[in-house]
């Protein structure tokens, strides 16, 4: 294990085996580094000038990062953050409260993503995309960014409040999934999607409302807000008054 002896520990933080921390990070009270992780990463500028002075890192408290992990520089992660083992984070992202980034996610820089966000194990995040609150995106998941390979003018993939993302879905550059919308499993998305809709489908096709969508009992099930009430503990189950506008 090395601590860099600029590095800012909270109290309580437990550091595991072979783990490095280097100056620029700063880790809130009550997280867990697992073994063999690197918070605080140079970029390849680091490497090659002399003078460079690498951006702060900051892990809010209470967090959990698991062994392997690899955390870049100019990250922020708010409280209550906690990852599967083996993921990547790189610089410029900004991580709300009380997400999840699952096993071997890759997290590819420059990205915006809010609170109660949950990416399950195997997720690829393409530079530049915004996730907003209490998304849920699940396995194998792809958002790219590039609509001209190897061109790098990237657009970013937006994903609005309350949407999911189902198992090994890809989602094209520059698309924007609304609010509420459901994604199938192995669906392209090449085409914006409206509040509530669900697609499906290679290449993906507007098949019902989400509010169409009934569970074995013949109830509706979605939007999932209005039906999961007791579940990870969300705003809304804890403060009846919650809104998120």
């Amino acid at each position: 294990m090395h601590v860099d002896s600029a590095a800012t520990i909270g109290e309580n933080v437990e550091i595991g085996f072979g783990t490095i921390i280097y100056g620029n990070v700063e880790i809130g009270a009550n997280t867990v580094i697992g073994p063999y992780s690197i918070i605080g990463e140079r970029v390849a500028e680091a490497y090659s000038n002399k003078e460079y002075i690498s951006k702060k890192t900051f892990i809010g408290k209470n967090s959990i990062i698991r062994s392997h992990s690899i955390i870049y520089e100019d990250v922020v992660i708010g409280e209550n953050f906690q990852s599967g083992h083996r993921i990547t984070i790189r610089e410029k992202t900004i991580i709300g409260k009380n997400c999840s980034v699952g096993t071997l996610c890759d997290l590819q820089g420059d990205l915006q993503i809010g609170d109660f966000v949950r990416l399950h194990s195997n997720v690829h995040i393409g530079q530049k995309s915004r996730i907003e609150d209490f998304v849920w995106i699940y396995p194998y998941v792809v958002l790219t960014n590039d609509p001209y390979p190897p061109m790098g003018e990237l657009k970013g993939v937006t994903i609005k409040q309350y949407a999911q993302v189902a198992t090994a879905s890809v989602i094209l550059p520059g698309i924007t999934i609304g609010e509420n919308s459901l994604i199938g499993a192995y669906s392209l998305v090449r085409k914006n999607v409206l509040p509530e809709r669900v697609i499906v489908g290679v290449p993906g096709k507007d098949l019902c409302s989400v509010r169409d969508i009934l569970n074995d009992k013949k109830e509706r099930v979605y939007p999932w807000k209005e039906y999961l009430k007791d579940f990870r503990g969300y705003p809304w189950q804890i403060n009846k008054d919650f809104k998120n506008e």
